[in-house]
């Protein structure tokens, strides 16, 4: 069974500002305004026990959506385990129609949760008897680029239509719910090692959770999964997760073709790979693109994109990415200097990259890798923006 939420999706205002953006998402589902995201991050901010480790701490997002509106009550759910937290997402979004946000990516980012596909609809906060499939979310990520706005935003406007606009619609299936999303958090003291969640008033249930659906592995991670093998099983691997049958998730696949998937590498995690899968239309316009793990070929992800004319991967080839930095110069962090770029001293990583940083908080936009001696440049393919190096230094950005 699917229960899904409307939620209009909205950016970020900074790169620092999803908390900001979350809450403007939700507290706008139950009845207010757009309000500021300058006005919700100082709220977020400024009402913590924490604030030198968090740009949106998990008790100051909870003031805020407690203190910015009536009909709700909010409350912060922290658990040492991922069960409990998940279950409490389901109930939320079943009994309280209501969005949870969830704090993801160990500690650096927030996004709401608007739906989820589970065996039987969840009969308390602590039932343990239904099994998860997969998590709808909106990301808030990236930050709106520069003008025109929003801000201000409003209702329809362009948040959510691709590329530097963002993406509206995620489908995450629950294995990488629990290994890449929903993980401890790393950031200050007091949620040190937790999962958390921003929830409607239900408690989590028994810290002691049942035992995870098998992770559905088709391949025995030996070697990397083939692009062409990967483009040959994609279809298969959305019937498998659901998506083909689900009542919303069905019409982005409607009449598509697979395009040239894309390998990643994750920085953050040894041996780990990715294919990002472009399904596309008759005019060759992009539909959705999803997410592989190219080792063992079990689904992962899948993002709409509502505009089929937004560039995703505009810089994802090689040669377009040396011409972003050649003959260039690039300030180094810590006053190291200035990097050179010269064509015969740089080569080009074989693979896309990703980890969970300021500079991307969507594993659907990485980055081109160029490498010039001990130093690093990384080239985001969705608008070729350029960085010496990647950051992870604050929890809820």
């Amino acid at each position: 069974m699917h229960e899904h939420l409307d939620v209009p999706y909205h950016q970020q205002d900074t790169d620092y500002y999803c908390g900001a953006a979350c809450a403007q998402m939700v507290l706008h589902t139950i009845g207010q305004p757009l309000l500021s995201q300058d006005d919700l991050y100082n709220d977020n901010h400024n009402h913590t026990i924490e604030p030198s480790a968090w740009s949106s701490p998990p008790d100051g997002l909870c003031w805020t959506m407690n203190n910015r509106q009536s009909p709700k009550h909010f409350t912060l759910d922290s658990t040492d385990t991922e069960d409990p937290i998940s279950r409490t997402i389901c109930w939320a979004i079943h009994r309280y129609q209501c969005a949870p946000i969830a704090l993801v990516f160990a500690g650096n980012h927030w996004a709401v949760v608007r739906g989820y596909t589970a065996s039987a609809a969840p009969g308390t906060s602590f039932d343990t008897s239904y099994t998860i499939s997969s998590f709808d979310l909106n990301n808030p990520w990236p930050p709106v680029p520069a003008p025109p706005g929003p801000p201000p935003h409003t209702d329809g406007d362009v948040c959510g239509s691709g590329g530097n606009r963002g993406v509206a619609d995620i489908n995450v299936a629950y294995s990488t719910w629990q290994m890449d999303y929903l993980t401890p958090n790393v950031f200050g003291t007091q949620w040190l090692g937790k999962y958390v969640a921003v929830c409607d008033p239900d408690p989590p249930g028994s810290p002691m959770p049942p035992s995870s659906p098998e992770r559905r592995k088709r391949f025995d991670g030996e070697r990397l999964l083939e692009a062409g093998l990967v483009r040959e099983e994609v279809l298969g691997n959305l019937k498998e997760a659901g998506l083909l049958s689900h009542p919303v998730w069905s019409k982005v696949f409607d009449e598509v073709r697979t395009g040239e998937p894309l390998l990643v590498q994750r920085l953050d995690r040894l041996d780990s790979y990715y294919w990002i899968v472009p399904t596309v239309d008759a005019q060759g316009g992009l539909r959705a693109a999803v997410g592989i793990d190219a080792r063992f070929g079990d689904y992962q992800q899948t993002m709409a994109v509502r505009n089929p004319d937004a560039l995703l991967f505009g810089f994802a080839d090689a040669e377009k990415a040396m011409q972003r930095v050649l003959n260039r110069q690039f300030e180094l962090p810590g006053d190291a200097g200035r990097l050179v770029v010269r064509a015969q001293g740089l080569s080009v990583h074989s693979a896309l990259v990703w980890q969970p940083c300021r500079e991307s908080l969507s594993p659907f936009y990485p980055f081109r890798m160029i490498l010039l001696g001990a130093h690093r440049l990384y080239v985001r393919v969705f608008d070729g923006a350029v960085f010496t190096t990647l950051t992870n230094n604050q929890g809820g950005l």
